[in-house]
């Protein structure tokens, strides 16, 4: 029961900022933000560093969002579920577990992100073949990689829950992509 608390102290507040990020993308909110690429338009090799989607409207939006959803979450399990918090860091401090989960899950995206603009694979497009296989497995760990790096000097997950994260994530983030598609929130899988 533990690991699957724990899976959800990682997966949670990432899932629930998700779905706003997604609705904040769809209405054009904070449209300033969108306009800020990460990488600034830097070129290397005479290519766009991570490229235009990756942006300042993002990275805001899943770290405060991050943050935000682990407090409240925390106030919830707390106060009404009864629950305690199964990581003592995030049970300690929740807004700063969050906001890790956050930025490991915007920073995880971004050697993806460079390797695909050096390959000169355009933003949310898949390639063919052996590469393009290797990219989707890529896609579907790379946030989560990022997260477990960004928590590990306040919490180190066991060998169990690291393999279950993955396997969750080859499972789920596909499904769940489906789901938005179905749901008009996303237009494609991938």
């Amino acid at each position: 029961m533990t690991l699957l608390l724990q899976l959800f102290w990682l997966a949670a507040p990432i899932l629930l900022t998700g779905l706003v990020h997604l609705t904040v993308m769809k209405r054009d909110w904070l449209p300033a933000l969108r306009r800020t690429p990460l990488d600034g338009g830097a070129l290397w090799r005479g290519k766009r560093v991570f490229g235009a989607n990756k942006t300042l409207r993002g990275a805001v939006v899943m770290i405060g969002g991050s943050a935000l959803a682990a407090s409240l979450l925390a106030k919830v399990a707390d106060g009404w579920l009864g629950w305690s918090v199964p990581i003592e860091f995030a049970r300690a401090h929740p807004a700063a577990w969050g906001g890790l989960l956050g930025f490991g899950y915007i920073v995880g995206e971004l050697p993806n992100s460079f390797v695909k603009r050096q390959l000169d694979i355009a933003p949310g497009a898949m390639d063919r073949g052996a590469r393009g296989r290797l990219f989707w497995v890529v896609d579907q760990l790379d946030s989560l990689v990022g997260i477990l790096l960004a928590v590990l000097p306040v919490w180190q997950p066991s060998l169990a829950l690291v393999i279950v994260s993955i396997v969750v994530m080859l499972v789920a983030h596909p499904m769940s992509a489906w789901v938005m598609v179905l749901a008009g929130l996303k237009d494609r899988v991938g």
